[in-house]
């Protein structure tokens, strides 16, 4: 499965396998809404580690996860990105709205 996602305790996890591209929209937003259904969820973070290419609507779908979580106050990572997506991510300026680690 390309993308799957983890409730645990406070922490929730989204891992992206292969391509995360417009293809994963809806998984992504199902994932995205089951964690946002929860009121314990503190952290999501975003786990590229068996991610080899993403594209601008990953971005956008990054974004609007973005914009659901802020007023909730969710601390928002992005973990685990290869050279090329972190390179990406730095052109976008995503660095300004999660960690990235």
């Amino acid at each position: 499965m390309p993308l799957s996602y983890q409730l645990r305790g406070k922490e929730a996890s989204i891992h992206v396998r292969g391509h995360f591209n417009f293809s994963l929209h809806s998984d992504f937003h199902a994932a995205c809404r089951a964690i946002l259904a929860s009121d314990s969820i503190q952290s999501v973070e975003i786990d590229l580690q068996d991610t080899d290419y993403l594209d601008s609507s990953a971005l956008g779908m990054l974004l609007v996860l973005r914009e659901q979580a802020a007023p909730r106050g969710y601390k928002l990572l992005i973990t685990n990105a290869r050279p090329a997506l972190r390179q990406i991510l730095a052109i976008a300026c995503f660095d300004k709205f999660f960690q990235i680690d």
